[in-house]
């Protein structure tokens, strides 16, 4: 009885390993499927456009990760580039797309640069679409959708067209392309060349005392058009979500774009070559996110 009882322990315990085995296949290939999802979904953006692909277009940088901006913009000179390269202001990030699109001849292409979240998609690629309502687009490629993901994925892809193609007034995703970069030019006013000698270079004016402070060795004309151009900003003396910042300089009027990297913030000349550059002195907003801890304010 002992004997062909130790017999049978086995062959059950084989069939209970067994069904076991065989359970958690079913269940490991339904969680597959319920993670893994289908190959090939169709996901473009932004705002979920799409059309035909764009003849003789590039693709110059392509890139999918977490906390990427979203973005839909032109970028037709070296300054719109270094103020674009803001939105990713991490030297990893922004450093080598600023350098992989200053390479680009932009004098005879312009860069279409687009970011949106592709949810639970991952892709592989991106390739331009045109459609003749909704204008640029981006279709990505070799595409898996899962059912199930952490934390969605962020695309950025931008994309290279000759300048002749690109149009006067072009949309991406439906919109007018946004500004180049994520800061904003508050206030801007000349400055004569002793009161340029006078003021401070660069300083964070977030909070009323702050700006105050920046202001006083203004020319009172000069405090004046900034007080009136940025008016209610100051209601508050929390600076919420965005951070404000002013520099003196010299340059050609109000066409400035803000340079932001890991390592500092400095207003540029969106215009390229200015002839007769003259002092001012600029206010810009930027969101605070967008601001590395790490960047010297002017310089």
């Amino acid at each position: 009885m002992t004997g062909a009882r130790t017999g049978v322990r086995p062959r059950g315990g084989t069939w209970l390993i067994t069904a076991a085995i065989v359970v958690g296949a079913l269940l490991a290939g339904c969680v597959w499927w319920a993670v893994a999802g289908r190959d090939g979904a169709p996901v473009s953006g932004p705002g979920g456009a799409d059309g035909a692909v764009v003849p003789g277009a590039k693709t110059v940088h392509f890139e999918q990760g977490h906390g990427l901006a979203a973005v839909r913009t032109l970028l037709r000179t070296p300054a719109d580039v270094r103020a674009f390269a803001g939105w990713y202001p991490q030297e990893g990030i922004g450093g080598e797309l600023r350098g992989k699109l200053l390479a680009r001849d932009l004098d005879a292409e312009v860069l279409v640069a687009t970011g949106w979240s592709s949810g639970c998609t991952s892709a592989g690629g991106a390739v331009l679409t045109y459609d003749e309502n909704t204008g640029y687009a981006a279709r990505l490629t070799d595409t898996r959708t899962y059912e199930t993901c952490d934390s969605p994925w962020d695309v950025l892809a931008v994309f290279a067209v000759p300048e002749k193609d690109a149009g006067t007034d072009p949309r991406i995703g439906g919109a007018p392309p946004g500004p180049p970069g994520p800061a904003e030019l508050l206030a801007f006013a000349p400055l004569g060349g002793a009161a340029a000698g006078r003021a401070p270079r660069a300083a964070e004016v977030s909070q009323p005392d702050q700006f105050g402070a920046f202001a006083r060795p203004l020319p009172a004309a000069a405090t004046a058009a900034l007080e009136s151009r940025l008016g209610s900003l100051y209601d508050s003396v929390l600076p919420g979500p965005a951070r404000r910042f002013a520099f003196t300089g010299r340059g050609c009027g109000e066409d400035l774009l803000l340079e932001i990297t890991s390592r500092r913030l400095r207003p540029v000349r969106a215009g390229g070559a200015c002839r007769d550059p003259r002092p001012y002195v600029a206010v810009f907003s930027v969101p605070a996110d967008r601001v590395p801890s790490s960047a010297v304010i002017g310089g």
